[in-house]
């Protein structure tokens, strides 16, 4: 081909997909934004906001409203019928922001979304899918008068989906630049351009909102020290208060909700709300970290479990500044009522701020007193005004993780040392056990009663009167303005006091009938059983010990000591962080002191860790690069080994008729099994629990491993699956023979396939019944089905031999080198086994066992001397049965 061709070419399809690439933009551009030439702006906003031209682009942050500060009322017919709780917006301008000719007004190009449940857009009769309903809106703003005016439209789907509709719409909103708390409300209207008849046409819809602003725009106005004063006399702090001069508000209430329980009363709450509340919510809209003020959204509603995008109900919230007083060491927050949210563009506003509420944190904890929060809310009406309250007081729930405070104190040790007595560990028993202050006195678990399991978590609050701040601890939780821990507590450092958190799912009786003995534990309204717990750690043996209490949770009024039951003694057990002779677990008992007739007596509790030890994890590293070798060896020779025999019956054809049918199936089913359940494995599995193992960067050679061992599993089994073809050809196509060979193929299935039947069925009943409990319970068939896989592979042999003695056979079908290599190779794993030591393991660690899984076949020391004696003896008796007759063992008239 000629050079310059070639290049004309090329510069010809370099120009013509260029071409097309702008004009794509331009077209989807255009599209985007064609709303802006069908819709007069104009017509509709001029009253509200006079049109002006605009000049000079800006780069300024125009402000915004996001779904939790945000509300919407209206557009049935579009939007559904939700709760209100369940609407929200989202109002956010693109980067087209422009000045105008007229001083204070300003061009904008924003998008409006609306959130709901309710919202799904139709494809067709029978299929639809949720998306938010978004408009591209066009308009002006103008600072003077806080007022903004924008038209635009959504493409949008009839409830039928029948067919495409187009929203054109004017938004009408009052929008202050720079705020204070009395004009911070953010109300307007969206409306239809449509006529109400037309199939377009939709309700108007009313909005309000608070946006958080920069700093600078936001004028703190209402709140001061002095507005806390003169507090009703009824109120007095039970505990000391934490002294916290460099308290950092705004990592404790910014951009999450904090919500507390208002204490049991049959009246006095806010009569403006339309029912009994028994939580009241905080949320941080913004926060002055130098001025130590804040933006509340207060809100009569539990907020612990709610989508972060549900936006609040106007009718339970008031919106209000707090300010933290370092002399009382206390929040102080001034809220006030949204009032005539009906009249969105009229006199919607923030007004009556006649609520007070002041929150403080206690600075001693103790195993009675686990929440972190205290406080109170009242009105600053006189009795008989109208929306007069009863002051309430509110504290944070209880098992809290947070802590604010700087002392625990330890009230159960006397109790302690008659429940467990200490007594001299033998020399032999005393070793390297985890320092109170090491990470992995933190662990998640399971817990077992009887057939039923359940999963919790075990996490330090304090160890002596050192505040536990490992890094496993939640970010959120940890205190940091209290003082490390001291260097010489790192160590081992004898016998400590520590405090516990232990919380747990409640049981579900697999069986869905009431059992007796199931633990009459009560739970919190989320479903988990909380405990609070303190005790003795002896870091030379690895033993704790600990008194629990846990919250009775009754309908009955009863005072706080009488709330708690603290018969409960834990215990837990700890592996050595030198050499755990293969036991890397944390192992403990919860057990209820009372007697088996009280109302408030459980069975005992079993607890396993779910997690790994930091050192244990550490010396596993090496273990994992071992096995990544000896599984890719091991799959190499298997390819390898099926090559040769491949080889092999090609120069000699009149051997494979002898094959068995049935062992060539079991080695190919060998290799299509653990690829069929790996790949469901990958879809259906829960590896919430490997988050918890630090492999540093072994995480990427792990996914490497596992696509390489793939790969090679995959070529092992293609190779495995053409030796079957090979062997279910030949006897098909040998005319002479065929029949008597099939004949011969059959007889042994009915001998081999009952003998594998009923020993699968053995081994499912001996695995559910006898293995250890963590195993029988998550444990699902898929991984019994890979274990007996893995057996039956190990006795590959077992089918031919069987063949050889129907048909009094005498040859080599079989390369020797195939037999004995791939009996090697099977048998390779369970030597490694007995090598490398019995582990017991949980299933959520099979990951990270690369070669000898213990879920992947039968191991233990009697099962791998067992499966390789047999495996040895399988490959002799083919041996021989290829060099003297299929039926050598047999006296000579059976031959």
């Amino acid at each position: 081909m000629n050079p310059s061709l070639f290049s004309n070419f090329y510069i010809t399809t370099f120009i013509t997909i260029f071409i097309f690439s702008v004009t794509a933009i331009s077209i989807l551009t255009a599209t985007v934004f064609s709303y802006t030439n069908t819709i007069s702006y104009s017509d509709h906003c001029n009253s509200f906001v006079p049109e002006a031209i605009p000049t000079t682009s800006m780069f300024t942050r125009y402000p915004f409203l996001e779904p939790v500060t945000s509300h919407y009322t209206g557009g049935q017919n579009i939007l559904g019928p939700d709760s209100p709780s369940q609407r929200s917006i989202l109002f956010t301008s693109t980067k087209n922001l422009f000045e105008t000719e007229t001083y204070d007004t300003f061009k904008i190009q924003a998008q409006l979304s609306f959130i709901s449940s309710n919202i799904y857009q139709f494809v067709s009769n029978n299929s639809q899918f949720y998306r938010p309903l978004v408009f591209n809106l066009d308009g002006f703003w103008s600072e003077s008068t806080n007022k903004l005016c924008m038209v635009g439209s959504a493409q949008w789907f009839s409830k039928r989906g029948k067919r495409p509709l187009k929203l054109d719409a004017v938004l009408k909103l009052n929008f202050a630049r720079f705020i204070s708390l009395d004009n911070s409300l953010v109300s307007g209207i969206l409306e239809s351009l449509a006529s109400v008849h037309d199939s377009d046409y939709f309700e108007p819809i009313s909005l309000i909102g608070f946006p958080p602003v920069a700093d600078f725009k936001y004028k703190y106005s209402l709140v001061s020290n002095e507005e806390c004063d003169g507090v009703n006399g009824n109120f007095t702090q039970e505990h000391p208060v934490a002294s916290m001069q460099s308290l950092d508000l705004c990592s404790i209430f910014a951009n999450r909700f904090k919500t507390y329980k208002l204490e049991n009363r049959e009246s006095g709450y806010p009569p403006s709300l339309p029912f009994s509340p028994s939580f009241l919510s905080l949320y941080a809209i913004q926060c002055s970290l130098q001025e130590k003020k804040l933006r509340f959204l207060v809100e009569f509603q539990d907020r612990r479990f709610t989508r972060y995008d549900q936006s609040f109900d106007p009718n339970i919230t008031l919106i209000g500044e707090g300010t933290w007083n370092g002399a009382k060491n206390e929040l102080c927050i001034v809220a006030c009522h949204i009032l005539n949210q009906s009249d969105p563009l009229g006199s919607a506003h923030v007004g009556d701020c006649s609520v007070r509420l002041t929150v403080w944190f206690p600075d001693i904890r103790s195993i009675k007193n686990t929440h972190t929060t205290e406080g109170h809310i009242w009105s600053t009406k006189k009795a008989g005004d109208d929306g007069y309250f009863e002051p309430i007081n509110f504290q944070s729930f209880d098992h809290s993780l947070e802590n604010y405070g700087t002392k625990y104190e330890f009230t159960k040790l006397e109790r302690l040392r008659r429940v467990c007595p200490q007594r001299d560990a033998p020399r032999w028993k005393t070793g390297e056990y985890p320092s109170g202050y090491s990470g992995d006195m933190t662990f998640d678990m399971s817990v077992k009663h009887r057939n039923t399991i359940t999963m919790g978590s075990a996490i330090p609050i304090f160890v002596g009167n050192q505040f536990y701040n490992s890094h496993y601890t939640v970010a959120s939780n940890f205190n940091q303005f209290q003082a490390a821990a001291p260097s010489a507590a790192i160590g081992n450092t004898g016998r400590m006091n520590i405090s516990y958190e232990i919380m747990f799912s409640s049981f579900i009786n697999s069986t869905l009938e009431p059992e007796r003995g199931i633990p009459l534990l009560s739970s919190t309204n989320n479903g988990r059983i909380q405990i609070s717990a303190e005790g003795f750690y002896d870091s030379e043996t690895g033993r704790l010990c600990m008194v629990g209490c846990r919250n009775r949770n009754s309908s009955k009024k009863e005072s706080r000591n009488e709330s708690f039951d603290c018969e409960i003694v834990v215990r837990f057990r700890f592996p050595r962080t030198n050499r755990n002779n293969g036991s890397f677990l944390i192992t403990g008992t919860i057990q209820s002191l009372r007697e088996r007739t009280d109302a408030l007596y459980f069975d005992l509790l079993a607890i396993v860790s779910l997690t790994y030890t930091k050192t244990e994890a550490v010396e596993s590293l090496w273990r994992m690069d071992l096995e990544i070798i000896m599984d890719l060896i091991s799959g190499t020779l298997s390819c390898l080994f099926i090559i040769r025999q491949l080889f092999y019956v090609k120069k000699n054809a009149e051997m494979i008729p002898l094959i068995s049918v049935l062992m060539m199936a079991i080695l190919t089913l060998g290799y299509m099994v653990p690829l069929v359940l790996n790949y469901f494995k990958g879809m259906f599995s829960n590896t919430r629990y490997l988050q918890n193992i630090p492999l540093g960067g072994s995480g990427g050679l792990l996914e490497v491993n596992e696509v390489i061992a793939w790969i090679v599993t995959m070529v092992a089994f293609i190779l495995q699956f053409r030796l079957l073809q090979l062997t279910w050809s030949a006897k098909l196509g040998n005319e002479n023979n065929g029949k008597s060979h099939w004949n011969h193929e059959i007889r042994t299935l009915t001998v081999c396939l009952p003998i594998y039947i009923i020993g699968g069925l053995i081994m499912l009943l001996v695995n559910w019944k006898n293995n250890d409990y963590i195993t029988s319970s998550q444990r699902s068939i898929w991984g019994d089905l890979r274990s007996y896989t893995g057996l039956t592979l190990d006795g590959f042999l077992f089918p031919q031999i069987i063949l050889n003695i129907f048909q009094i056979s005498k040859g080599n079908a079989l390369s020797g080198l195939f037999y004995t290599g791939n009996t090697f190779v099977r048998l390779l794993p369970h030597a490694y086994d007995l090598l490398r030591g019995q582990i017991n393991i949980s299933q959520q660690f099979d990951r990270f066992y690369l070669y000898a899984n213990p879920r992947a076949d039968f191991y233990s020391p009697s099962w791998d001397v067992s499966i390789a004696c047999g495996g040895v003896v399988f490959a002799v008796i083919v041996f021989l049965q290829q060099c003297f007759g299929g039926r050598f063992m047999l006296p000579k008239r059976f031959r």
